[in-house]
């Protein structure tokens, strides 16, 4: 809603108004109506900074909206360190010597030992002397590998392993103490993590095991079958507040603006074509904004100009070599400065009657292969990793269906659990399956306590939806062109009323905002609310937060994003976006037949059809033969009954000699048969 709010303002920015449309046809020979293209900016006689700079504000406020508005607030992984600590006397380590808590991190630092270093773990030292585990003094900590290894911290209990010269030192000191004594070693030499009292020493005596394992004759015990030892996995509702204020800030900044439009706006006549229908009422009641002798040319075709020369000493000289470009410009056409281009200037400009008609993307030109480019770029590269995922879960599959489907007694060890839980569990926890927060697979890891995490995992939850929200636009802006196309040529055959937003009246409608009608718009927002919801459960971050709050003194709590995704999601959204991708190439190809001139929002041909439309009746109004002229048969619109087009007729339309009748007496009171110009709290000049 936000979003379908500021594209409401854009259009009023970027809309002419009826005082401009003259203007900006004589210089830039047409421009669109009904889009919020920026590029209509450069199209305004006056203030166009300022409405260049509002048009920025609405975007640059925007931007957070799709960047920032699925980050800032959602629930986050929490682990706390064990809090049930286990003593085991044992006659020696042996082999387990030096070794932490797992064999995985023992391998991490097999480089470090064979230099002659003992990774020393505080975290197991302060826990054999004090009774607390504490993660902010774990040597996985110092290593950054907290995440690798507290990842699997689903045991309650810890227990500590040690030898008979260590038993009088155990539970014997507090936090404080350790810190200010046994823990100011000098870091540089070999045994800088080598934590010792007396004859007991972290690692020689003393060796700590994350499952509540007492080791026997070199080798650890089965976990304790308790309920006590297994911990609970803890979740927490996170707000970043970094993103929450900017997103307010830009939200606040976006509302302001709108509610200042809104008020300055109280009580004044609208101006801005925002609809076709506005612009053919504004020629209607205005003459001077009509294009004569134009009644049958396409829009954006090719227009005749009108260059009147003034002539100047340093190239105008007799015996000048003349243009052999342009409508009879003249001659001395280096220096451009002394040109004055017209080009609405009403030139007799014929056209044949035919049926046939270019497509969309004929119109558009370079700017629809462009739009296409990004689209297919993006349906491609969504198929190559849909189609690489596939190949992948159909590996996993059979490699599961190779070691499970079998007699029990044949099966693994080490698959027996993976076998029980079945493959539709074992294919969830590799891919993900729908994505969310607790049924993602990870991809990879960002580097914890970094504020560039922070951003890159703003930029993964939401980039692909901030890209699709661009590839959305474009998608609006062809539906525009072609609604309005469809109901443009509809007029040729129906008589109906205008839809307009800057006069009133019995003769006109007001049935929905803007362009798109309900029938499509609402579909359209429909789909584009499940694509954003895909892609967001396609591709994410999750965060995992350690905390260690035992030591008030210094509480520690470090933070992680993992890179999660989900495979149906990407498949599903990649089907989505392939039908867009169709969708799309069917809009640049549409055409319609039929002797009405293309419109696709053209300003420039709406004007050229209202030279004999007088007024605006409740029945509504209709194009087709308007008879015939001094030279050529004339088109248009009229209140009255048409005649046929004839094919293969040459059209021209009546110029300015022939329309002096066509204005009504009402026209000197400012009010054209059959509407009244609106006043309404809105007013469109921003």
């Amino acid at each position: 809603m936000v979003l379908g709010m500021s594209n409401t303002y854009q259009q009023l920015i970027t809309s002419l108004s009826t005082s401009e449309l003259r203007w900006a046809l004589s210089k830039h020979e047409d421009s669109r109506v009904g889009t919020n293209s920026p590029f209509n900016i450069n199209h305004k006689k006056t203030k166009r900074v300022q409405a260049w700079c509002q048009w920025l504000l609405l975007i640059a406020t925007s931007l957070p909206v799709h960047f920032l508005a699925n980050s800032v607030i959602g629930p986050s992984v929490y682990y706390e360190p064990p809090q049930n600590v286990t003593y085991f006397p044992v006659e020696e380590l042996g082999s387990y010597q030096f070794s932490l808590y797992n064999s995985s991190l023992y391998s991490s630092l097999s480089k470090e030992l064979a230099k002659g270093e003992v990774p020393g773990d505080r975290a197991c030292w302060l826990a054999f002397r004090t009774g607390h585990y504490s993660i902010s003094q774990s040597r996985v900590h110092a290593a950054n590998g907290l995440g690798i290894e507290l990842r699997e911290w689903t045991s309650n209990k810890v227990a500590i392993n040690y030898t008979q010269p260590c038993d009088e030192y155990r539970k014997t000191a507090s936090v404080t103490d350790l810190r200010n004594k046994e823990f100011n070693t000098d870091f540089s030499g070999p045994n800088a993590t080598l934590f010792s009292i007396g004859a007991c020493g972290y690692g020689r005596d003393v060796a700590c095991d994350m499952e509540g394992r007492r080791l026997h004759e070199n080798f650890y015990s089965d976990p304790p079958d308790d309920s006590d030892g297994v911990g609970q996995l803890k979740c927490r509702l996170s707000v970043r507040m970094s993103a929450a204020i900017i997103l307010a800030g830009c939200l606040t900044v976006k509302a302001v603006y709108m509610i200042t439009i809104v008020l300055r706006g109280r009580r004044k006549i609208k101006t801005k074509c925002l609809t076709f229908g506005d612009v053919i009422a504004a020629s209607a009641i205005e003459p001077d904004l009509q294009i004569r002798n134009e009644c049958m040319v396409n829009a954006f075709d090719g227009h005749r100009h009108l260059v009147q020369h003034t002539c100047h000493p340093k190239h105008c000289r007799p015996g000048a070599e003349r243009s052999e470009t342009g409508d009879s410009i003249g001659h001395c056409q280096k220096c451009t400065k002394f040109n004055e281009v017209n080009k609405a200037a009403d030139l007799v400009h014929p056209s044949i009657a035919i049926k046939y008609k270019k497509s969309l993307i004929a119109n558009l030109g370079g700017t629809a292969v462009t739009q296409m480019g990004i689209l297919m770029i993006s349906s491609c590269a969504m198929f190559g990793i849909s189609l690489m995922l596939a190949v992948a879960v159909g590996a996993e599959a059979a490699s599961f269906k190779e070691s499970c489907y079998m007699p029990k007694e044949k099966i693994e060890s080490d698959w027996i659990p993976t076998c029980e839980a079945g493959l539709a569990h074992h294919l969830k926890y590799h891919f993900g399956f729908f994505g969310g927060f607790d049924i993602a697979a990870a991809l990879g890891n960002l580097a914890m306590n970094s504020v560039g995490s922070e951003i890159a995992a703003f930029a993964i939850s939401n980039g692909a939806q901030l890209l699709y929200s661009l590839i959305y636009l474009l998608l609006i802006y062809n539906f525009t062109l072609i609604t309005m196309e469809h109901d443009w040529g509809k007029l040729e055959t129906v008589r109906d009323r205008l839809r307009c937003t800057i006069v009133e009246g019995e003769g006109f409608k007001q049935s929905y905002l803007l362009q798109l009608p309900k029938r499509v718009l609402y579909p359209m927002m429909g789909f584009s609310a499940l694509m954003h919801w895909l892609l967001g459960q396609s591709i994410s971050t999750k965060e995992t937060i350690w905390s260690d709050q035992s030591d008030r003194a210094h509480p520690f709590e470090a933070s992680r994003y993992d890179i999660v995704y989900g495979a149906y999601a990407i498949w599903l959204s990649t089907v989505l976006m392939l039908t867009q991708t169709g969708i799309c190439w069917w809009a640049f190809t549409y055409s319609r037949e039929g002797f009405m001139p293309q419109m696709y929002g053209s300003i420039r041909a709406c004007c050229a059809a209202t030279t004999d439309l007088k007024s605006f009746p409740r029945a509504g109004i209709q194009w087709g033969d308007l008879g015939e002229g001094k030279k050529f048969r004339h088109a248009g619109f009229s209140s009255d009954d048409v005649g046929e087009i004839v094919p293969a007729e040459l059209y021209c339309g009546r110029g300015s000699e022939e329309d002096d009748s066509r204005i009504p007496d009402d026209k000197e009171d400012g009010q054209h048969a059959g509407l009244r110009k609106r006043r309404t709290p809105m007013s469109q000049d921003s």
